[in-house]
């Protein structure tokens, strides 16, 4: 039986759908794990029906309303993003594989879930966007560390990072297999939380995990994880990352699990790597007529691309 967390609200549900979807449609024996704030029932019962019609698959919802209500969840507008922190007293196994709510599942996940962890906490994919916020000096709200900083001086100061080279192993939250057992070992669970009241976290829980379990974190394989993201963040790689991520960025090579950071419901199909499977997996879900307004319009009109799309249908595109 594998073990599979997710977190979101009802905002995330229709594309939650999604991600089960794609799982179910590769993987059985199942257990989903999901953690919730501000989930209309409606919506629990569709993406129950989902699970159930999965082989020997089953759901356990655990309600995380107020749990993480003394945080700050910056840009983010709901609390979702902290759930995976208490996974290890929620989830008494030894291990659970987190992923967020705008993810697509391609294949088997067991090879990837049975993994040799000894001696790790986490295995995910490495956050590219990091490296690019780091060298360009983005600014980051951080209270603890003189209010708004630049990013270099943030992660200087916290991380002791200095160079983008120094991110080789900082992941990204949104997929995370979990070795709990040496997690609650090691009680990295309230580390976190007695961190959370230390240190302002920039990047909320994704920062604090790769804080506390820094030195004892994998880095997942391009085969086995990939983040989809803006072309502005390819764009501003260093050349020699650009080369290797652009190599491994092909929709051909079947990444087992894709992180749709670049969200296929807010550009143009052909602006998305998996777009059309994303597409494809949401018509078997409930929710294949759902389509949120900033679905229905799609524009932009910058330097590089121009675009309109009303309610699916292009009006016109230049590149």
């Amino acid at each position: 039986m594998m073990n599979i967390a997710m977190g979101f609200d009802t905002n995330f549900a229709p594309y939650a759908a999604v991600t089960i979807k794609s799982i179910l449609l590769h993987n059985k024996n199942v257990k989903f794990y999901i953690m919730y704030d501000n989930l209309d029932k409606k919506d629990m019962k569709k993406l129950s029906g989902m699970i159930d019609e999965g082989e020997n698959c089953s759901v356990e919802w655990i309600d995380m309303t107020g749990k993480f209500d003394h945080l700050s969840a910056g840009s983010w507008k709901s609390k979702s993003v902290y759930f995976p922190v208490a996974l290890p007293t929620l989830c008494p196994d030894d291990r659970i594989l987190f992923l967020d709510a705008d993810i697509l599942v391609t294949d088997n996940l067991e090879p990837l879930y049975n993994k040799d962890m000894t001696g790790y906490y986490l295995a995910g994919a490495r956050d590219c966007g990091l490296i690019v916020n780091f060298m360009q000096n983005t600014i980051q709200n951080s209270k603890t560390h003189g209010g708004r900083v630049p990013s270099q001086d943030y992660f200087k100061e916290v991380f002791g990072y200095t160079k983008f080279e120094d991110f080789s192993e900082y992941l990204n939250g949104g997929i995370l297999l979990m070795n709990l057992a040496e997690m609650r070992r090691d009680d990295i669970e309230n580390k976190m939380y007695d961190l959370f009241n230390k240190i302002d976290f920039a990047f909320n829980e994704q920062d604090c995990f790769n804080y506390i379990c820094r030195g004892k974190t994998k880095v997942l394989a391009p085969e086995e994880a990939v983040l989809v993201v803006k072309d502005e963040i390819i764009d501003n790689l260093p050349e020699n990352l650009k080369h290797a991520y652009l190599e491994n960025y092909d929709e051909n090579k079947k990444h087992l699990i894709v992180h749709l950071i670049k969200k296929p419901w807010r550009f143009p199909e052909d602006h998305v790597l998996y777009s059309k499977m994303f597409n494809e997996v949401r018509g078997q879900t409930p929710y294949r007529f759902h389509r949120d307004k900033k679905e229905i319009f799609k524009f932009n009109f910058g330097k590089r691309k121009k675009y309109l799309v009303l309610f699916g249908h292009t009006i016109f595109k230049f590149s």
